[in-house]
């Protein structure tokens, strides 16, 4: 029986002059600091603010105003007068955006003023056709069924002049700086 203790003894004595094992490394906790929102030149701010209010009250006004009669009409000269009416609004509105746009002070980066100058032709083009449209229309006789077509025309080409300007942010998405502040303009949220 003395041989049991002098074993323990011995397995004591060696575990504990051999060298350490691998130890298990204390486990890491990473804190990273709050995540603070990149700063917005005020002006930049300002200017994106004023830009998107104009793009999206256009669009909140044209989806007001441009809501079709509920009864058709029951003459010529009824229908010239409405058609007469939803160009002379459609012009109206497109006039107010490229005044609007006019009237922002210079652009904070180059692409921004690319892609106002972009919008400001669009709706020019728009308006243009459809304030001609409607003139031509008033200058022809009541009752004239072949004005109504020139004037059809003109009005959905109108329309189409400005497909694709209802996003004002999509074409600044090249500068992540504009679309940060784009982020932070009231007037970027549709």
């Amino acid at each position: 029986m003395k041989i049991v203790p002098g074993l323990l003894g011995a397995c004591l004595l060696l575990t504990a002059c051999s060298e350490p094992g691998p130890t298990t490394p204390p486990p890491t906790v990473t804190v990273t600091a709050p995540a603070t929102p990149p700063t917005v030149d005020p002006a930049t701010l300002g200017w994106l603010d004023g830009f998107c209010s104009a793009i999206h009250d256009y669009r909140k006004r044209n989806n007001t105003e441009a809501v079709p009669g509920t009864s058709a009409p029951g003459s010529v000269e009824e229908a010239q007068r409405a058609l007469s009416r939803e160009l002379g609004g459609l012009a109206d509105r497109t006039g107010e955006v490229v005044d609007r746009l006019k009237a922002l002070p210079p652009a904070p980066a180059p692409l921004a003023e690319t892609v106002r100058k972009a919008f400001i032709q669009k709706y020019t083009t728009a308006h243009d056709r459809a304030r001609d449209a409607k003139a031509a229309l008033d200058g022809a006789k009541p009752g004239d069924a072949a004005s109504q077509d020139p004037a059809w025309n003109a009005l959905n080409q109108a329309q189409q002049d400005i497909d694709g300007t209802y996003d004002p942010v999509a074409p600044l998405a090249e500068s992540p700086e504009l679309l940060t502040a784009a982020a932070s303009a009231p007037g970027c949220k549709a």
